[in-house]
């Protein structure tokens, strides 16, 4: 699943963890109505009726907001943000209806908290006083029934549940922040700080995918520095590599973000220019072409190709950009050229 466009943690959030979450979910509700019929849960049929037709709801938006994920629709943060604070509310309401704010269902609770802690770890602790704040009123919502509640019992319950999901919530977000450090790491090059070849081959498709949807086009500069082994052979790594640290906070000065820049491998980078016009994007490899060569920092050749939303994918992109490359350097280096997939030519 793509992290684009989406609320969820991907390292967690693949599609089986959220099958079988759901399934579990269905099944939970299942079992409500199935000890409701047979007297093992002991619960007045119409607050059994408003609770569980308040469950099977809230799963069926749940269920809903599952198909978005995997048809790369996701909904808005800010609607999808609003699911783990219904979901308590749904566990809530069912204690409320049998009754017992320290029914077994209590532990419930938990579950909901590792999986909501899980899918959305940045607002786990405000979610945590949410959480209080409901079992709180699942007290209250027993005691206005008119059913005699243990309040020592049930202030011990509370704590012990508060304490319990904030040192929860804070292991969950502990591994969640170095789940997302190590992402970033394996996608990074540590010299650069740019891209590295799997980051950049993987936002290269994420960004054809959104300019095919939005009808736009999409450039790629592939850049070389020219004649970069004679420069190592002669003054060493050390300066060749400053050579390549200093190349990389030009081009990512010229696109305004490290993000939309990678080194490809060795000297080699690539530059992902979105909602660009084929014009537009050999401008401005020659602007940086002029540039690199005024600062005297070296001289690159840049091979250019420029998708429309018809008529590439990332792998033919680059092999374009590529040949591109390859044909500024027989030109003489120091200089842009420029290709174009054949359905981009002919349109």
């Amino acid at each position: 699943m793509s992290e684009q466009g989406t609320i969820y943690d991907s390292s967690v959030a693949d599609g089986r963890f959220q099958i079988e979450n759901l399934a579990l979910r269905w099944a939970l509700a299942g079992l409500y109505a199935a000890f409701a019929f047979t007297g093992v849960i002991d619960v007045d049929l119409p607050w059994f009726l408003a609770s569980e037709g308040f469950v099977v709801a809230f799963h069926i938006y749940y269920t809903w907001c599952v198909w978005q994920e995997f048809n790369r629709a996701p909904l808005p943060d800010w609607l999808a943000y609003t699911t783990p604070f219904v979901d308590t509310v749904t566990v809530s309401l069912v204690l409320v209806a049998v009754g017992d704010p320290l029914h077994p269902i209590w532990a419930v609770y938990f579950l909901i908290m590792v999986d909501n802690a899980l899918f959305y770890p940045s607002i786990a602790r405000l979610y945590t006083f949410w959480l209080a704040g409901c079992y709180s009123l699942v007290g209250l919502g027993v005691s206005v029934r008119g059913i005699d509640v243990h309040v020592p019992y049930l202030i011990v319950a509370g704590v012990l549940l508060i304490a319990g999901v904030y040192n929860f919530v804070t292991y969950i977000s502990s591994e969640w922040r170095l789940r997302r450090r190590l992402t970033i790491v394996a996608k990074t090059d540590p010299l650069t700080n740019l891209l590295n070849r799997r980051g950049l081959e993987e936002a290269l498709g994420q960004h054809l995918e959104a300019a095919a949807e939005k009808g736009r086009s999409l450039a790629l500069l592939m850049i070389d520095v020219d004649r970069f082994k004679r420069y190592n052979d002669r003054y060493g790594h050390l300066a060749a590599d400053g050579v390549l640290e200093q190349l990389a906070e030009l081009l990512s000065a010229a696109i305004h973000g490290s993000r939309l820049v990678g080194r490809y491998g060795g000297d080699e980078f690539v530059m992902i220019v979105p909602g660009v016009a084929a014009e537009d994007a050999l401008r401005l490899a020659e602007r940086l072409c002029q540039q690199i060569a005024r600062v005297g920092l070296c001289t690159v050749s840049i091979g250019v190709s420029v998708s429309r939303a018809d008529s590439a994918g990332a792998k033919e992109l680059l092999d374009l950009a590529d040949a591109a490359l390859l044909e500024a350097k027989r030109a003489g280096r120091n200089c842009v050229r420029a290709l174009l997939p054949e359905r981009a030519q002919a349109a």
